[in-house]
């Protein structure tokens, strides 16, 4: 049994994360957040311990204090807070996992690799449902294949921005800034938003519009796997595109203040306080649908291995749950031994391991092959 801390517990996903920490391990759970009152009466729901503790990410004093109590640090807080939470948890010389950060933040974690090394912490960035599970289905594609020659990750997600103020944020740094793919063996940026095509997913999904996003994955699935291609893309509904794209051409990603009536206010911060707080109805449905094609050679023959993931939620977010629980595995995992360093899920875990835990929670990945 491990301590585990799980900062932004009382969220969308953090509070998935301790749902099934409470509910299926012996872990001592105890819920870091700002709104303290929310983490306790989640654990009150739950009928759990009342371990909940008041800890604001963004004061390294209140950081430092929650993580010298704690083994294993679950980060459920925004993809923005991720690095300095991993310096926070490596100078405590604690583990931790984490949601996932995009490209550029994630290749600052990587860099702490020796210092984690160090401190004996085992630090695995990016395992919620992607990154994290579509790193896991790309290698285990790649396990069962004599060489690989492309990893292509698509995702379609349903729920709107409005679900959580988190979304809204989470939606503006997807699609903005620089991404990056896996061309030939280089690292090639792109802009965010960029490289459109249409995807088909399973019924009933069918033919949908991605785009690039600023996933890590092109970055970190290299460094386990000989392949010279590796991209993702991610669509929305068509309605979501268009609310994203006008809000980005008005500004509402900017984090500068300015002034209204005297009082300053950050239009990012705004716009999450703002659409946010509408949240997703009780008979609302939501959909997070992942596909992993690992392109590649098995026994002479050029075949594709395609792995298809859907969850799908009444009255709460999709993604939520399903990128909640695949955090609580891994922290679990992790409490319970494994390799020292900042290592991503897909060097982190046991591929077929981590799937059989999560089909123990009824959630299965379905497998097809194809013969090229």
């Amino acid at each position: 049994m491990s301590r585990v801390l799980v900062l932004g517990g009382s969220g969308e996903m953090g509070s998935a994360a301790v749902a099934d920490l409470v509910a299926r391990t012996d872990h001592e759970v105890t819920v870091g957040d700002i709104r303290v009152d929310a983490a306790a009466a989640l654990l009150q729901r739950l009928g759990a311990p009342a371990r909940a503790v008041r800890v604001d990410v963004d004061d390294p004093a209140s950081l430092a204090a929650a993580l010298a109590d704690t083994d294993v640090v679950l980060n459920g807080t925004y993809m923005r807070q991720n690095v300095q939470v991993t310096e926070s948890a490596i100078a405590a010389g604690v583990h931790l996992v984490d949601l996932g950060s995009y490209y550029p933040e994630t290749l600052q974690q990587l860099a702490m690799h020796e210092r984690a090394v160090a401190r004996g912490s085992r630090i695995v960035p990016g395992c919620g449902v992607a990154p994290g599970l579509t790193n896991i289905l790309a290698r285990h594609g790649a396990d069962r294949l004599d060489s690989v020659e492309a990893v292509r990750m698509y995702s379609y997600i349903t729920h709107p921005m409005w679900t959580s103020p988190g979304i809204v944020v989470t939606r503006f740094d997807a699609s903005v800034g620089t991404s990056v793919v896996l061309e030939a063996g280089r690292l090639v940026e792109r802009p965010s938003f960029s490289g459109a095509e249409v995807h088909v997913f399973p019924d009933p999904y069918g033919e949908q519009e991605v785009h690039l996003v600023p996933h890590p994955e092109p970055v970190t699935l290299p460094r386990y796997l000989d392949v010279a291609d590796v991209s993702f893309k991610v669509g929305y509904p068509a309605d979501e595109t268009r609310r994203i794209r006008v809000l980005l051409e008005l500004g509402f990603d900017a984090t500068a203040p300015f002034a209204v009536e005297g009082v300053e206010v950050s239009p990012v911060r705004f716009a999450a306080a703002y659409i946010g707080r509408r949240g997703i109805g009780p008979t609302d449905r939501s959909a997070n649908v992942k596909q992993v094609c690992v392109d590649g050679v098995r026994a002479g023959r050029p075949v594709t291995l395609v792995f298809d993931f859907a969850v799908e939620q009444v009255g709460r977010s999709a993604s939520s749950a399903i990128t909640g629980t695949v955090a609580a595995i891994a922290a679990d995992l992790v409490a319970r031994g494994g390799p020292v360093g900042v290592i991503p899920p897909e060097g982190a875990f046991d591929a077929g391991a981590f799937l059989a835990a999560l089909a123990q929670r009824g959630l299965t990945v379905s497998e097809r092959e194809i013969r090229r």
